[in-house]
């Protein structure tokens, strides 16, 4: 397993401000929401909600959608199943409603980005291109 995906991250503060502006840029209201995490504490912090899914989502369920996803697809248990594939990156679930991507800022944090289904995401450009907004462009 490694720390980060690079570790130029280690020197640079998030910026979900922007990441969130980016996203919105290029989904709309197709974006649901955003959260980050740390699996290690099981704290979270949701960034960007869609105002529509306030209601459908009370706090309880989001709530609780974010522990399973802190649970269940953590990076170490992520990469101790495909232990053979090498360090996971970015972990992406397809749905009838939403896609979900789950993208690995190191061991422990990371964000987790739902878009409406039926949008187009590309790996590792999307991955990539969020984590410019999160942190600025390399140099």
């Amino acid at each position: 397993m490694t720390d980060n995906i690079d570790t130029e991250l280690d020197r640079t503060t998030p910026d979900y401000d922007r990441l969130v502006a980016f996203l919105r840029d290029r989904f709309g209201d197709e974006l649901r929401w955003l959260a980050s995490f740390n699996s290690d504490t099981y704290r979270y912090k949701v960034r960007y909600i869609r105002p529509d899914l306030k209601t459908e989502l009370s706090g309880h369920d989001l709530m609780t959608v974010i522990h399973r996803t802190i649970a269940l697809f953590n990076r170490p248990y992520v990469e101790e199943v495909y232990t053979h594939l090498g360090d996971a990156q970015s972990l992406v679930l397809h749905h009838e409603r939403a896609t979900a991507v789950h993208v690995y800022l190191g061991d422990a944090d990371g964000f987790v980005v739902k878009i409406r289904a039926g949008n187009d995401i590309s790996i590792p450009g999307f991955v990539d291109d969020c984590l410019a907004a999160l942190y600025g462009p390399r140099p």
